[in-house]
């Protein structure tokens, strides 16, 4: 199935968009496409599992296109360069594990490239303004896609309006912006949406804090996004857990030689660790062709490399578990395997390793709830990795920013950054897409 994704996807993109009004053959609509953003970010939905259950796609505007994002031609121009970007990344191969919120204007769900568009996964993100007329035509074609498989979202503010009271009806989900906090509000909004139709899923969106979080979820939405997931909250007196702390005595110890006996001494020594490790080293990511039963076998298996990386992902879940550590960890990886990726043949195979660690190291400080400093004043590690993370210089840096770009709306420095590592800026969203499997398959393993 996903080969014959992969093949509809390669076929579509010899597809032209049809020209805009005054188009000449000489000049094709599709042509100023160029000049429109190229690089993704991706911004994840969680579940009520606290687990990441969906992303959705945007691309990054130019500060001097922000005054013209409501005229029709820019707008088609937009959703054209996203939908584009989308089928390069090869979404298809994301599609079977989450869902794709994309938002398009309702006038895009004409364009030949949605008709071979994946149904299953994709949740069409529509973007109505006051101009948007929802007629028969607009119905008919959100229905017959609907009949394909594809699903649908709207806007709660712009969803209760009376004159398209019959598109929340076909609407699958619905987004309701939560930033404000005002339970009153919010809920009399969840109580309009309720009578008009019932029974949809509601999305919160811009939740800021975890306590919105919590306010959320116990008014019932379906899904959560905001920058809540990886913000640093305040952090208090924050006390490690025991767990966390043989975590890091480990990692130390394998950073500064420690023999594979007196590692395996220290495991035993933990036996919810070990049983871990052992879990890990059997999975099926692994490969091995045995099953292993010994701690000292498994880490002559693991070999201190991967057994370092190993334990800094445990760093995200070994403690006493706490809410979100498994979004925390798959943002995580998904960092660090693009700072990885991206560093390419350009760089020894250790270096890119600790790129790795940095992307991963990146979060620490709101998985274990204590600033940075205090973390990294735990672990010993290279310079080259501290200071890429506290001071945002050193060879790893760009790397590591390149990756937090991707998850943030950071429009500065994202060509100059590709330049300084010598990648084209197309590169990125096909690095970001394969980081993005492959983080949720070793998620699953760890």
């Amino acid at each position: 199935m996903l080969n014959r994704l992969v093949g509809m996807f390669n076929r579509e993109q010899a597809d032209v968009p049809p020209q805009r009004a005054g188009a000449t053959e000489s000049e094709p609509a599709a042509k100023p496409a160029e000049k429109a953003p190229s690089v993704m970010r991706r911004e994840a939905m969680l579940g009520r599992d606290q687990k990441v259950a969906a992303y959705t796609f945007m691309l990054r505007r130019a500060l001097d296109e922000a005054r013209d994002s409501d005229l029709p031609d820019v707008q088609r121009l937009y959703d054209e360069t996203l939908l584009g970007n989308l089928q390069r990344m090869d979404i298809a191969r994301l599609l079977g594990q989450r869902q794709a919120f994309v938002p398009i204007t309702p006038a895009s769900l004409y364009l030949p490239l949605i008709d071979g568009w994946p149904a299953a996964g994709t949740v069409w993100m529509l973007k109505l303004d006051a101009q948007t007329a929802v007629d028969e035509p607009l119905l008919a074609r959100v229905a017959e896609l609907k009949t394909r498989g594809f699903q649908f979202a709207v806007q709660a503010d712009e969803g209760v309006r009376p004159e398209r009271h019959a598109l929340l009806q076909l609407a699958d989900y619905v987004l309701m912006e939560v930033s404000s906090e005002d339970i009153p509000a919010i809920t009399a909004q969840l109580a309009a949406i309720s009578k008009v139709a019932a029974g949809k899923k509601i999305v919160a969106t811009d939740v800021q804090t975890l306590e919105a979080f919590h306010m959320c979820h116990k008014l019932q939405f379906a899904l959560f996004m905001g920058p809540f997931i990886t913000r640093h909250e305040n952090l208090g007196s924050p006390v490690m857990g025991p767990s966390r702390a043989k975590v890091l005595d480990l990692m130390n110890r394998v950073r500064t030689g420690a023999e594979q006996a007196e590692l395996a001494a220290h495991f035993r020594q933990d036996p919810a660790l070990s049983v871990r490790l052992l879990r890990y080293v059997n999975s099926p990511g692994m490969g091995l062709m045995n099953k292993i039963g010994g701690i000292e076998q498994a880490l002559m298996v693991m070999g201190q490399d991967k057994l370092y990386r190993w334990l800094t992902l445990i760093l995200f879940t070994g403690g006493q578990a706490q809410e979100l550590d498994h979004a925390l960890l798959e943002n995580a990886l998904v960092r660090g395997r693009v700072a990885e990726q991206l560093a390419g043949r350009a760089l020894f195979a250790k270096a890119r390793d600790e790129i790795f660690v940095a992307g991963l190291f990146s979060l620490l400080d709101v998985v274990m709830r204590m600033p940075m400093e205090q973390v990294l004043k735990q672990i010993s590690l290279p310079a080259e990795i501290t200071e890429a993370i506290t001071a945002q210089r050193g060879p790893y840096a760009p790397y590591l920013a390149l990756a937090i770009a991707c998850e943030q709306d950071d429009q500065s420095s994202i060509e100059a950054l590709a330049g300084q590592i010598g990648r084209d800026v197309a590169d990125i969203n096909g690095v970001h897409m394969d980081a993005l499997l492959w983080a949720q398959q070793l998620s699953g393993d760890v």
